[in-house]
């Protein structure tokens, strides 16, 4: 048996029984959000149901079990996909939604699908006029005349075979189209002459990487990836590092939630105005009606002021176990809603 004295001289064994104690020390400690019962100022319930619980889930929408789906708006139109199709996005005219190798546009006044071939999987669109912008499951993207029923222009990037399942949808703005890829870049094509005309660098990390935010304001272009946030002007891009869950944008600020139970508030240029921490909280979605609201996986509602100075916490029903969706004024936790008000 080795003696203490013996491993206390050997640096290699002291090292290892340094190591094995903490493994073992560590195993079996999770911590978890628990706000004293004072800080708690009463119960939330859901305000309703819908049909079907969520199965899928993008930037702009889900869909349910049943072949529904939830708009970003939090509309639940009656409109059912052919099976294992997903939503997508959709536009005035249209819902967008993937199947297999094909894009479907369900026209929204008489349900009418129409289905375009391509090589690989869409998992994200985004319709203006006659040109569709679709992103693929392999990283490709492409842009789709539908009045000439071909592809305009098409660019293949790195391979992205993990992403964050928050996929961005590409963003018509005047004359360009911002893509966003599954390996954290914008990439910017004009639309006119169909020519890419910027690339940039949100962040350049390999896995779970892919833009999860996409939105622009007047001349202010916000956009994150899971490690990074930046925002894009005329004449500046800014940056923001943080391990990010989630983000609000409005013109003159932006809320970041990350992983850590974090709530920064920036301004538009991404300069820090207050950050405020709930321990070991583990956010699952953000809305904004009259507070910030947001939602924690033990079973939790915080709601926030625009300014982080005062919060109140809630309880909900049950704790979250389910595929969450944000929509507008609105929050999908499995087959029940929240309303945000």
């Amino acid at each position: 048996m080795m003696s203490r004295s013996n491993i206390l001289k050997n640096p290699l064994l002291l090292f290892l029984s340094l190591f094995i104690f903490l493994s073992l020390s560590g195993c079996g400690s999770k911590y978890y959000f628990e706000p004293k019962e004072e800080e708690i100022k009463g119960k939330i319930s859901f305000n309703d149901s819908i049909p079907s619980p969520i199965v899928s889930l993008v930037r702009d929408g889900a869909t349910l079990k049943n072949g529904q789906f939830i708009t970003k708006y939090s509309e639940i139109p009656n409109v059912y996909l052919p099976k294992d199709a997903r939503y997508l996005n959709q536009t005035e005219d249209y819902y967008l939604a993937s199947a297999y190798q094909s894009l479907l546009l369900i026209n929204k006044e008489d349900h009418t699908q129409t289905s375009i071939a391509f090589d690989n999987t869409p998992i994200s669109a985004s319709m203006y006029g006659q040109l569709i912008a679709v992103i693929f499951d392999n990283n490709t993207f492409a842009l789709y005349d539908l009045n000439k029923s071909q592809i305009t222009y098409k660019q293949d990037s790195t391979l992205a075979p993990t992403n964050n399942t928050l996929i961005a949808a590409p963003y018509f703005l005047n004359d360009i189209v911002v893509i966003p890829t599954l390996d954290g870049k914008l990439v910017i094509i004009d639309k006119n002459n169909m020519q890419m005309i910027r690339n940039i660098v949100v962040n350049g990390d390999k896995y779970f990487n892919n833009v999860i935010f996409l939105e622009a304001i007047g001349n202010r272009m916000v956009a994150a990836t899971p490690k990074r946030i930046i925002s894009v002007s005329p004449s500046v891009i800014n940056t923001f590092n943080a391990n990010i869950k989630d983000v609000l944008f409005f013109e003159d600020r932006i809320f970041i939630f990350t992983s850590e139970g974090e709530v920064i508030l920036t301004d538009q240029d991404l300069n820090e105005k207050r950050r405020v921490k709930f321990p070991f909280a583990h956010f699952t979605a953000a809305n904004h009606g009259r507070n910030i609201v947001i939602l924690e996986t033990r079973g939790y509602l915080i709601a926030l002021d625009d300014e982080l100075q005062n919060s109140s916490i809630f309880t909900l029903p049950d704790e979250i176990t389910n595929p969450i969706f944000s929509g507008t004024r609105k929050i999908f936790i499995g087959n029940k809603i929240l309303e945000v008000e």
